[in-house]
C-alpha cells in the first residue's frame, strides 16, 4: 500500500512539475510579467530604501507615476517614502494601498497579476488550522498572525523572537492561512531552516530534523510541493503550479529536488499536525469565531443604518 502510495505521489509531484513548467509560457504568465516589469521604473538601490522604510509595501510610485499610468490619486493620510530622485535630492513615493482610483488597490493588483496569488480553492473547516497551530506550539512552533505585504503569506523565522516562530498574514482566509502554514512547516520539515530537533511542551519527546541547505529554488519547490500534496488530499487547491513556476529555471534545478524526501514530510506534516476528526479546544473556538463575524457583521449594518437615518434627517 505505501509503494502504490508513493507512486502515486510521484505521479502526482511530476504532473504538478510539468504544469508549472506549461504555465511559463501561457499568457497568463506573461500578462504577469509584462505587469511587473510596469513597477521596474526605479532603481534597486531606491527599491532597497522603500523596503528598509517599510517592508510591507507591495507597489511604489511618485504622485506623477500613479496619475500618468493608472489615473490613481493619493490619499490624504498616505504615508510617503523617500527615494533618491534623477537630478535631484529625494522625491516621495506612494504605495498602491495609499492609492485611490476606479478599481481599489487589491481589484488593481489581482486584475494585473491574473489572480489572487494565496487564493485556495474549496472549503476548509476552521478547525483544522486551529488545531494545526495548537499542535505546532506543543512543538515550541511560535504562531503569529499580523499584516504583511501583498505578495508574503508568511514565512518562519528566528530572528525576531529568538524562537522558532512561522508568521501567517492575518488579512487571509483559514483555507489560505493553512496552505501558508504548511508551506513554512515543509521548510523546517525538509531541513531548510538549519534546526535539528524539535522539542514536545511536555520533555518527553523529540524530533530529530536533518538540516539540508540547497539552492533557494529547490527548496521553494520541494516545500510548495509538500504543500501541495497535503492540500489535495483535503480536496483544496492553490496557485502551487504558478507559484513554482518562476522558480524552475531549467530542468536541472528538478535533479536537485528530493521526491521521496517531499513524500516524507508531507506524511511526517500531515500525521503530527493533521488530526482525522478536529478536537473539542478548535470546535469551540471555531465557533466563539463565527459568532464574533455575525456580532461584526450586525453592527456594521446598524452603523450603516444609523448614517443613512443622520443624511436623511439632515435633508
Amino acid at each position: 500500500m505505501e509503494e502504490k502510495l508513493n507512486q502515486e505521489d510521484r505521479y502526482t509531484i511530476s504532473a504538478l512539475f510539468k504544469r508549472a513548467k506549461e504555465y511559463r509560457s501561457s499568457a497568463e504568465y506573461i500578462n504577469f510579467i509584462q505587469f511587473i516589469e510596469r513597477f521596474n521604473h526605479y532603481s534597486r538601490y531606491n527599491t532597497m530604501l522603500v523596503y528598509t522604510q517599510n517592508r510591507a509595501v507591495t507597489f511604489f510610485g511618485g504622485e506623477s507615476y500613479w496619475k500618468k499610468k493608472f489615473r490613481r490619486t493619493i490619499k490624504e493620510d498616505a504615508r510617503p517614502y523617500i527615494i533618491l530622485a534623477p537630478g535631484g535630492p529625494v522625491m516621495l513615493v506612494y504605495d498602491i494601498f495609499d492609492t485611490e482610483g476606479e478599481l481599489t488597490p487589491q481589484e488593481l493588483l489581482e486584475e494585473g497579476l491574473g489572480s489572487n496569488p494565496h487564493k485556495v480553492n474549496g472549503e476548509l473547516n476552521e478547525s483544522r488550522l486551529i488545531d494545526a497551530i495548537d499542535l505546532a506550539q506543543q512543538w515550541g512552533i511560535v504562531v503569529k498572525k499580523r499584516p504583511l505585504s501583498y505578495f508574503n503569506g508568511g514565512f518562519v523565522t528566528t530572528i525576531v523572537t529568538g524562537k522558532l516562530e512561522i508568521n501567517l498574514k492575518e488579512e487571509l482566509g483559514a483555507a489560505e492561512q493553512f496552505s501558508v502554514l504548511i508551506h513554512e512547516l515543509a521548510h523546517l520539515f525538509l531541513g531548510h531552516t538549519g534546526h535539528k530537533e524539535l522539542i514536545h511542551i511536555e520533555k518527553t519527546k523529540k524530533l530529530r530534523i536533518e538540516p539540508r541547505r540547497l539552492n533557494q529554488n529547490a527548496e521553494e519547490l520541494e516545500a510548495e510541493t509538500v504543500s501541495y500534496l497535503i492540500l489535495k488530499r483535503l480536496g483544496l487547491t492553490s496557485k502551487s503550479a504558478e507559484y513554482i513556476a518562476g522558480y524552475i529555471k531549467s530542468d536541472s534545478l528538478l535533479q536537485e529536488v528530493n521526491y521521496e524526501m517531499i513524500i516524507k514530510v508531507a506524511d511526517k506534516i500531515e500525521s503530527l499536525f493533521i488530526p482525522k476528526h478536529p478536537s473539542k479546544k478548535a470546535l469551540e473556538i471555531q465557533a466563539r469565531n463565527a459568532r464574533k463575524k455575525q456580532l461584526i457583521t450586525l453592527l456594521k449594518a446598524k452603523l450603516a443604518q444609523q448614517k443613512e437615518l443622520k443624511e436623511l434627517n439632515e435633508e
